[in-house]
């Protein structure tokens, strides 16, 4: 959970003031006899950074950490969300499924093009491939280095040369400003609505209710949010969300600092609860939600205006601000978190409602599932098998049972591999039958229990 200072340091009791005042004293001689000593030339900005980088690691803390001017940028725009870019989802096989004869595991492809956006604009479709980015070839990039190169200011260029169906071309798209999309909704099951809440920036709380306007137009008779690895981001957007949904004046959260800072303070919500209050609302959550996902969760559960289902969450009840640092950033902890009925959950996590564990490999069963995967069993039937029914997927878990891994799992591995042979645009935006919290979730939202 990150929040944006202004101002970056805070006072310090005299004593301590003295201390540092020595200490730096003793750092400056230090560095002052070895610049002009060492027999090369001293890089000051390097030696700035690993300062910095040095003093914020001293605490041994995993959420502090010093983001040097090379990665700064980078940092900025996954925190706020927006970004100078083209405006896509990409994605790209693991190293070990590259086929050179077959363009798409060596390739980028394109999942889907955000709505709008300049490669929407320029007709790239879902499925599309790109071989090149400014000429490079992209074989030796992960999804996520490629990403970046397409990022860039806005109203830059970039040349990328896609390959459609066996003819290749090339396109200049103008980077422009864009918001990262962080919720995606749709109806299952006939009438019930379903979020995927993927993370929290300053933009999600706009998107959610955007979302959640267009679902109640549907007249849908319950709402599952799904929050399962979810790793957090900004706490504004934790509780813009909680707004949507909760009456004004319910505890959001309560924010406790070092003692002395005059940082402790109680946050109320605001909104004016756009959702019916009588609308069943479940929150899926696992060990993959944490921090501003455990927030949202809390203020929902916690003023009895949600069902946790699922698994208990990560567990990650600290407040980390973040503050300009010569031309880089500095994150640093700061505070603890309560939840609106006053528990601190770092290490422990939010229990949920109803626990349904997750479907998972377990220890012994890896040796046999590496195996499964060596021997291409499950993209062979696929090919084998193209029609992703309910029929075939469970023809193939119970046929396979004998390899030493549970049939729960065997099903939930072919039907991603269906999946992941569909379209985007085709794909459902979840599976009830062979999700077993989202199932468990459907039979609340139909029973009450």
């Amino acid at each position: 959970m990150e929040q944006i200072l202004a101002a970056p340091l805070s006072s310090k009791t005299s004593m301590e003031a003295d201390q540092i005042t020595i200490d730096m004293a003793s750092l400056e001689r230090l560095y002052r006899y070895v610049d002009s000593i060492y027999i090369n030339e001293v890089d000051k900005q390097k030696l700035f950074n690993d300062l910095a980088s040095a003093l914020i690691a001293s605490l041994d803390d995993p959420y502090s950490f010093y983001v040097p001017p090379t990665k700064a940028q980078e940092y900025q725009e996954e925190t706020s969300g927006v970004y100078g870019g083209i405006g896509t989802y990409l994605n790209k096989p693991s190293t070990e499924s590259i086929d050179p004869s077959i363009p798409s595991t060596y390739m980028i492809t394109i999942v889907s093009p955000f709505p709008g956006s300049p490669a929407q604009r320029a007709g790239l479709m879902a499925g599309d491939l790109i071989s090149h980015i400014d000429g490079e070839k992209v074989d030796e990039l992960t999804s996520y280095e490629a990403s970046m190169k397409l990022r860039g200011e806005a109203g830059t260029t970039v040349t990328i040369t896609v390959y459609r169906n066996g003819t290749s071309f090339d396109l200049t798209l103008k980077r422009e400003r864009i918001t990262a999309p962080t919720v995606d909704s749709g109806i299952i099951e006939g009438n019930i609505g379903y979020i995927i809440l993927s993370e929290f920036t300053p933009q999600t709380g706009t998107q959610l209710l955007e979302n959640v306007q267009k679902l109640m137009k549907q007249n849908i008779v319950g709402l599952i949010i799904d929050e399962r690895n979810n790793s957090g981001g900004a706490v504004d957007g934790a509780m813009q969300s909680a707004n949507i949904f909760l009456e004004e004046g319910k505890t959001l959260v309560t924010i406790q600092g070092k003692k002395g800072t005059m940082r402790d303070q109680r946050y109320i919500s605001t909104g004016s609860a756009e959702v019916l209050q009588k609308l069943p609302i479940v929150i899926l959550t696992n060990t993959g939600s944490a921090s501003s996902a455990e927030i949202f969760a809390a203020a929902m559960k916690d003023n009895g205006r949600a069902t946790l289902i699922g698994t208990k969450t990560f567990g990650k009840g600290i407040v980390q601000d973040v503050f300009r640092f010569g031309e880089g950033f500095a994150q640093v902890t700061t505070a603890h978190y309560y939840t609106p009925n006053g528990e601190n959950i770092h290490k422990l996590g939010i229990e949920p409602d109803i626990l349904v564990e997750d479907i998972q490999l377990s220890d012994e069963e890896i040796p046999a599932f590496e195996q499964l995967m060596t021997d291409k069993v499950i993209s062979t039937f696929v090919q084998d098998n193209p029609e992703a029914s309910e029929e075939n997927i469970r023809r193939f878990a119970s046929q396979y049972t004998q390899r030493g891994i549970d049939e729960e799992v065997l099903a939930l591995l072919v039907r991603n591999e269906y999946l992941s042979k569909m379209p985007y645009d085709k794909r459902p935006i979840a599976d009830a039958t062979f999700d077993k919290q989202l199932n468990r979730a459907v039979q609340f939202i139909r029973t009450g229990k």
